[in-house]
């Protein structure tokens, strides 16, 4: 009983001090009256770039074009990009914001600035985090291509007490702690309030890639829906930009927490904002969200 107690206490002044932390961080970096853009369907399908992303586009394109589509990250470096030619856009790499037309080691950030701008012949809308305004990355696009609508959003992590957190969430002056850009997505679209929210190609599986060499250094494979798997090879994962050490495997798997936390808060708030995410990926390692299984242009369960 008086354990119960303690912990109670404990958390009551664990949020209240996560929500005080929250609201100074908001004040100093959230840029206010951001509003996103209403749903165009009922229905929306975000895309991760995960290697199971090749069965749904294999066996449900169809249902897909019927929805809203949501692709991230390096997508444009496909023939899908064009083909499907998605309403909506999402980058999270602050990567890409802090590279210019010099910048070397990061070839696919120019493939995909190119293919923004050559190739996007359709409205499109690019949502990008709101400390890229001024970069080169946007400049180039602000000049290069008028079909882009860019749209800013808070990518202030919020923590604390729920209804403390759902407020601020609520008002898109932050948003959950996003490990990944598909947390970010999924957050983005339960704030445009769409009735349901699909989720494909979120494989979440680095795990099965994670290797240690012989000189105790982290190597991972990531290999992507448009990649080779054989042409992939595993890498370090290096701390720093000169590269002298990798991450260890205690902070590798506290990232991959991080990553599940995620979903499960999302998990939450979408109720909260009683939206349904569904997670329609043929391989996934999330257990957070509501998994479903395409059948003949429906779901089935």
């Amino acid at each position: 009983m008086l354990e119960n107690v303690f912990n109670a206490v404990a958390a009551f002044f664990s949020n209240l001090a996560q929500s005080l932390l929250s609201l100074a961080k908001v004040l100093l970096r959230s840029q206010w009256g951001v509003r996103l853009p209403a749903p165009q369907q009922t229905r929306c399908s975000v895309l991760g770039n995960g290697p199971s992303l090749n069965d749904s586009l294999a066996n449900h394109l169809d249902f897909l074009l019927e929805t809203e589509l949501i692709v991230v990250n390096g997508f444009a470096l496909t023939d899908y990009f064009t083909r499907l030619r998605p309403a909506n856009y999402i980058i999270a790499d602050p990567n890409a914001f802090t590279f210019h037309d010099a910048t070397t080691g990061r070839e696919d950030l120019h493939q995909i600035l190119q293919a923004l701008i050559t190739q996007v012949d359709w409205s499109m809308r690019l949502f990008i985090p709101n400390f890229a305004k001024g970069s080169y990355f946007i400049q180039q696009i602000e000049k290069g291509n008028s079909r882009i609508e860019l749209v800013y959003f808070n990518p202030t992590i919020i923590r604390g007490f729920n209804w403390f957190c759902y407020w601020l969430y609520t008002a898109n002056l932050g948003m959950p702690q996003a490990q990944t850009v598909i947390v970010t997505a999924l957050f983005l679209m339960i704030n445009r309030k769409f009735d349901e929210v699909f989720l494909f190609g979120a494989d979440t599986s680095w795990h099965e890639q994670i290797r240690i060499n012989d000189d105790n250094q982290l190597l991972i494979k990531q290999v992507h829906f448009y990649d080779k798997p054989k042409d992939v090879a595993f890498m370090p994962v290096y701390k720093d930009a000169h590269r002298t050490q990798t991450f260890t495997m205690a902070s590798q798997f506290l990232s991959l927490h991080k990553v599940f936390r995620g979903y499960e808060v999302l998990r939450e708030y979408a109720d909260y904002r009683k939206v349904r995410v569904l997670n329609a990926s043929s391989k996934s390692y999330i257990d957070a969200l509501e998994r479903v299984q395409l059948v003949n242009q429906s779901v089935g369960q």
